[in-house]
């Protein structure tokens, strides 16, 4: 699943993947559904954190 995309994932990466706004990304991060890694002022995300809220979102 999503083994186009790196391990480490963007905004818009995660964008791409979902097919969502870029608010909602930021929402996604901000409320902690999506842990966000320390990188400067990017948001960077795990894939496999992506992963398991599509699966989480499926059920």
């Amino acid at each position: 699943m999503f083994s186009d995309y790196p391990d480490i994932l963007t905004v818009k990466d995660i964008t791409k993947m979902l097919g969502v706004h870029p608010n909602t990304v930021y929402d996604l991060v901000k409320e902690g559904v999506l842990p966000k890694i320390p990188c400067c002022r990017h948001i960077k995300v795990a894939k496999i954190y992506v992963i398991k809220y599509v699966l989480q979102s499926a059920q």
